[in-house]
């Protein structure tokens, strides 16, 4: 495993990089609030493959964006799409995870031609609402990105207590899996008097615009490539209504529903999903084109 950072568009971007280059070039997009250590464990066993993973801009040790915007799931897109330029990578695949799947998806049907593999976990398309809803999801945001200038970040005594906070998130994690995220995503305040995740707050706010259902479904479409959506039985997705519709959408997908929870791809699923993942990964869809 390597270390990487780049500079986009007056941005720092930086990440995790594994396997062999020359191996099959693969970006690897983490979910919300974590960072590109999600990665560390299913990584290094997927076969023959160059994997780059990055923090998305607000996570980890990459740059928060600048000025009063929300975290619009579709902003992440070009910054990418300039990543996979900046390493050479003509065609590659995208391995994501939740919200990271949401955003291969759209690469994937905005950049068909491109994209060689796509492998999505425990997420499938970005969240939808009706047209009528535009008005409200826009004020939500806007009120939402207002007050964050009268909130105060948590802190913690000691490294240990933010772990601990992790572990009992949104998302409960196990240790293993919340003490990787955290030697990447906590940092040190008052010469080690106190600690903090360093996410940016305003990835907490909703988004100013969301796809409409018939939007998303058109990305789904427009994917060429055959791809894989891995399912945890106790996910977020099981009680999705629509969920069996959005996959019909397309003869492209291939559905597996694993034992586990939402971060599946982590510490105690990650073997599962290697087996999975690594032969996918390796085959070569070009010659079907």
């Amino acid at each position: 495993m390597k270390e990487w950072s780049f500079e986009i568009a007056g941005q720092r971007l930086a990440g995790k990089r594994w396997g062999t280059e020359g191996g099959t070039p693969i970006l690897a997009l983490h979910g919300w609030l974590d960072n590109c250590a999600s990665f560390d464990f299913l990584a290094p066993q997927l076969q023959n493959a160059d994997i780059v993973a990055l923090d998305l801009p607000g996570h980890g040790l990459s740059d928060h964006r600048q000025g009063l915007c929300a975290y619009n799931i579709w902003q992440d897109t070009a910054i990418i799409m300039a990543l996979a330029k900046k390493l050479g990578w003509q065609r590659f695949g995208l391995l994501g995870h939740s919200r990271g799947a949401m955003i291969s998806l759209l690469i994937a049907g905005s950049f068909p031609k491109q994209v060689t593999h796509l492998g999505l976990i425990e997420s499938f398309t970005p969240q939808f609402i009706d047209d009528s809803e535009a008005p409200q999801q826009l004020a939500a945001a806007v009120v939402g990105l207002l007050n964050l200038r009268d909130q105060s970040s948590n802190t913690y005594e000691t490294f240990e207590r933010a772990v601990k906070a992790r572990e009992k998130g949104f998302v409960p994690l196990v240790h293993a899996d919340a003490l990787v995220l955290a030697k990447r995503g906590v940092v040190t305040l008052n010469d080690g008097m106190a600690f903090q995740w360093a996410y940016d707050r305003a990835l907490t706010v909703a988004s100013e615009v969301k796809f409409t259902l018939a939007q998303v479904k058109a990305f789904v479409q427009n994917i060429v490539v055959p791809f894989k959506l891995i399912l945890a039985t106790e996910g977020m997705l099981v009680d999705l209504p629509v969920l069996d519709e959005l996959i019909n959408v397309s003869d492209k997908i291939a559905v597996h529903r694993v034992a586990g929870k939402h971060h599946l791809h982590m510490s105690e699923q990650c073997d599962s999903l290697a087996e999975l993942l690594s032969p996918y990964f390796q085959q070569d869809f070009t010659k079907a084109e």
